[in-house]
């Protein structure tokens, strides 16, 4: 599974930007708010990426912050909550102003989203308020993106030559800057330092 991207804007538009990998085009659909944030055609940016996969369909949807994709992760586990819905929600709010509306059961302000209906705003909260207040913050909450970043991690430390017992104590020690969303990169000089 595709976990982040890092590459150049080839394209985008209200709802999708292409990101060029080393010549690779990929289509990733993103919430608003993170669009508007992009810079112009040709910079470099990142991505925290959720792959998701149908019988007729491999679809990537991307966040400039990893909060925005643990609340994503989060809102589509909710019955009837597909992708689509989940970035409409996104979009309409940024990921800590939702996040605080649904721990403090604010069912009203999510029917303001077009396509959130009064039912499905109480399923949200009823589904998401003790989740998101059992975190102390969203990147706290368990999220694919950053196990898959510290798996990466790990692999890159062994095929160093450290012991697995070092490796896995250098890798806790940078637990927190995967939840923060840090790049592999990032992750990889700090673990280092800390082996050192």
């Amino acid at each position: 599974m595709i976990a982040s991207l890092s590459g150049d804007i080839f394209s985008k538009n209200l709802r999708v930007v292409i990101v060029s990998v080393s010549g690779v085009g990929y289509r990733v659909q993103m919430p608003l708010s993170d669009i508007s944030k992009l810079g112009e055609v040709g910079e470099t940016i990142f991505l925290h990426i959720h792959t998701h996969v149908r019988e007729d369909a491999l679809d990537l949807y991307g966040f400039l912050s990893e909060d925005s994709l643990v609340l994503f992760e989060q809102l589509i586990s909710v019955s009837g909550i597909g992708p689509k819905l989940a970035l409409t929600l996104l979009s309409g709010m940024d990921s800590r102003q939702l996040a605080q509306t649904l721990v403090n059961g604010d069912h009203l302000a999510l029917t303001h989203v077009p396509g959130i209906g009064q039912k499905t705003a109480q399923r949200l909260v009823l589904e998401l308020k003790d989740r998101l207040k059992s975190g102390a913050s969203i990147a706290s909450l368990p999220t694919s993106g950053s196990s898959h970043l510290l798996s990466d991690l790990r692999s890159a430390i062994l095929n160093l030559g450290y012991k697995s017992q070092t490796v896995e104590r250098a890798v806790k020690s940078v637990e927190a800057l995967a939840n923060q969303g840090q790049t592999l990169e990032v992750l990889v000089k700090e673990a280092l330092k800390q082996l050192n």
